[in-house]
């Protein structure tokens, strides 16, 4: 498979800003012992990137640490008033997932980067309970960077995809969360303006379904909330990325045909729709990368290589840094 010239411009883009930051960014790896993981970051390091941390027998061991009573505290403080108790939290901090987030929270690593071993939806219950959410943010949300061969779509051949992985089923209020989320993502990460179109299965009224005016509401919503927005929708996915569609079924939209950050009405249709353009359209995908929280946590597939690991964790240490 042929790496799309978008995908090398966009990770030689993070390095060249990244390198040009002052201070190194640390980031800790929860799951230190996985080969792919111990690649990615002796890369990283060469490379003079960031400062890996690995947790596990290959670097800190939680268990022979000297601040895990301090993390234990940190996390009972935190949770207390859900009913975490302290010998609960001192369990929770011994495991890699929590103890690297612990180490966050506290100011030891900059940001964390798991999911290799651990499921999402692990990674990011450890990601909320140890670091927390923003001030203001209701809706914590997840986005993937999508790398693609044709350059006139998006952002010179990237776009921002949301929300593949957390939000399952959300309310217009929750869209138009992740559309303001997505839209700012897209500013720090593809360093363009976002233009952001809120996908359905119906463009402007073509069709008339509840799953349409959910859609359609949640534009209202966004735009109410951050006036400035560039957005609009409902717009079928054809008419958001593609002018001549656009035209044809959006006319007088500054959004269609030259949408950069696609937001789909739930997790089933952007995850397919990630998995599709990554095999059949042989992109290349970055993520998913959390959107809310307090500071830098990011989840990876699975299936990530250990290029992966090295390309979301780039990501991880320049949102670290703000």
């Amino acid at each position: 498979m042929s790496v799309p010239p978008s995908a090398v411009e966009f990770l030689d883009k993070q390095k060249a800003r990244l390198r040009a930051k002052p201070k190194r960014m640390r980031v800790v790896f929860p799951e230190g012992d996985d080969a792919r993981v111990q690649l990615a970051a002796k890369r990283l390091q060469q490379d003079g990137l960031l400062e890996p941390i690995l947790v596990g027998k290959a670097g800190v061991e939680p268990a022979k640490s000297s601040k895990l009573n301090q993390y234990a505290r940190i996390l009972h403080e935190r949770r207390r008033s859900r009913g975490v108790t302290e010998t609960e939290a001192r369990r929770m901090a011994l495991e890699p997932l929590y103890y690297a987030g612990l180490m966050v929270s506290a100011g030891d690593a900059d940001g964390f980067v798991g999911g290799a071993v651990a499921t999402t939806a692990e990674t990011f219950r450890a990601a909320v309970m140890t670091i927390g959410l923003k001030p203001n943010v209701k809706t914590v949300s997840s986005v993937m960077i999508l790398c693609v061969h044709p350059r006139e779509f998006g952002a010179n051949g990237v776009l921002s995809f949301a929300d593949p992985a957390l939000v399952i089923d959300p309310t217009a209020s929750q869209l138009a969360d992740i559309a303001i989320s997505t839209a700012e993502t897209t500013r720090q990460l593809l360093d363009v303006e976002p233009v952001v179109a809120l996908l359905s299965f119906s463009t402007k009224g073509s069709a008339a379904h509840p799953l349409v005016a959910k859609v359609a509401e949640a534009r209202r919503i966004a735009l109410a909330r951050q006036p400035g927005l560039h957005c609009d929708g409902e717009l079928q996915a054809d008419a958001a990325i593609v002018p001549a569609v656009g035209r044809s079924k959006a006319p007088g939209s500054t959004v269609a045909g030259y949408a950069n950050t696609l937001i789909f009405p739930d997790v089933a249709s952007a995850n397919i729709a990630v998995k599709l353009v990554e095999r059949l359209g042989q992109g290349i995908v970055y993520g998913p990368f959390f959107q809310g929280l307090e500071k830098a946590a990011n989840d990876l597939p699975r299936g990530c290589t250990a290029e992966d690991i090295y390309g979301v964790s780039i990501v991880t240490a320049l949102q670290s840094h703000g």
